[in-house]
């Protein structure tokens, strides 16, 4: 089997799509299939620093490059699908539309799938993402999601089916033994953007509320969060390596993570992975991941359940049969031989 992966490509990606991308290509090579990338990274300044603003003359030269690249591998290959990686933005919707309309041009009879890797109503925020998404969608095969409320968005908003298929681990940061918990709790961790949509600020409130816990936060401050009055027990860690990241949460007696907005967090399921019990926020596919045993599900925003959710996880036993859950579940369900298995029946039946 041929395939063409559009989506962003890196040589050394620290998350997102890429990350993704590169344990994709992984598992091709095991399951044996042919994959080409057209590589829709980025470029100029927001390849640096992603919080930088859009820069008109860039995205210019990026999507005529992708354009005349697809032209390329579309005529000189003959592809059994098209694999085409959307991270739901607004520009970016548009650009991923005018992507399948130029290969149903080229080659009508071409294959394709639309991967959203976002929690989609939350990333469709105006009209004209929502006239391009639906554009985008009827004019796949298939589509792809991470998440419930992505499916049901689009079957709710445009009668569409899609088939949800979770994110990979690495089969390597997978705890190989059983891991050891203090008697109650005396460190949380978060990973990821520290900003107010990660959910920074029910982090620092919890923090003041708690003060015999330390709170290990690693990541990139938001330049509004960096100005707020930060609790003492809250650490600052600024942006780690991964083996780092592992580290502490190998470390750590829960994962703490009260994000707003997720599509399926890779963050989450190596937390998971290193037998780390969680509370999570129910936000994308959080629920779907930790159920009611790997963690605990609370609701957007919503600080005193967060802190009874604390309590509830301050017991050893608890937290003790919380890990051996995750691992569990990682193994069988988030593995890049598994996940591989569910996106190539998706190929073949499309």
């Amino acid at each position: 089997m041929k395939i063409l992966l559009i989506s962003p490509k890196m040589d050394n990606p620290n998350g997102g799509i890429a990350v993704w991308t590169e344990l994709y290509l992984e598992g091709c090579q095991t399951h044996s299939l042919n994959c080409d990338v057209l590589n829709t990274s980025t470029i100029g300044k927001r390849a640096i620093n992603g919080e930088a603003g859009r820069n008109f003359f860039d995205e210019f030269i990026r999507t005529t490059r992708i354009f005349k690249k697809l032209k390329k591998f579309i005529k000189k290959n003959d592809y059994n699908v098209i694999h085409l990686n959307s991270s739901c933005g607004t520009f970016g919707v548009i650009r991923d539309y005018l992507i399948i309309k130029k290969i149903k041009k080229l080659k009508p009879q071409a294959k394709i799938i639309s991967h959203f890797h976002c929690d989609i109503p939350h990333q469709i925020h105006n009209k004209i993402s929502k006239k391009y998404l639906k554009k985008l969608s009827k004019l796949s095969d298939k589509r792809l999601v991470l998440c419930e409320n992505s499916k049901n968005y689009l079957k709710d908003e445009f009668k569409l089916e899609s088939i949800k298929v979770s994110n990979f681990i690495n089969e390597n940061n997978i705890a190989k033994k059983p891991r050891s918990f203090n008697e109650s709790i005396k460190k949380a961790f978060f990973v990821g953007r520290i900003s107010v949509d990660k959910g920074a600020f029910e982090i620092y409130e919890m923090a003041r509320c708690m003060p015999n816990i330390t709170f290990e936060l690693a990541g990139a401050v938001a330049e509004d969060v960096g100005k707020w009055d930060k609790p003492d027990n809250v650490i600052l860690l600024g942006l780690l390596e991964h083996n780092e990241i592992l580290h502490k949460m190998d470390e750590a007696d829960v994962f703490i993570f009260p994000s707003h907005t997720e599509g399926f967090s890779v963050a989450l399921m190596e937390a998971m992975a290193r037998g780390l019990p969680s509370i999570v926020t129910d936000v994308g596919a959080n629920k779907d991941m930790v159920e009611n045993n790997g963690g605990i599900v609370v609701p957007l925003l919503d600080v005193d359940c967060l802190k009874n959710a604390f309590s509830v996880m301050d017991n050893r036993a608890k937290r003790e049969s919380m890990s051996a859950w995750c691992v569990k579940k990682v193994k069988s369900t988030y593995t890049t031989d598994e996940v591989m298995k569910s996106i190539i029946s998706s190929y073949m039946n499309i």
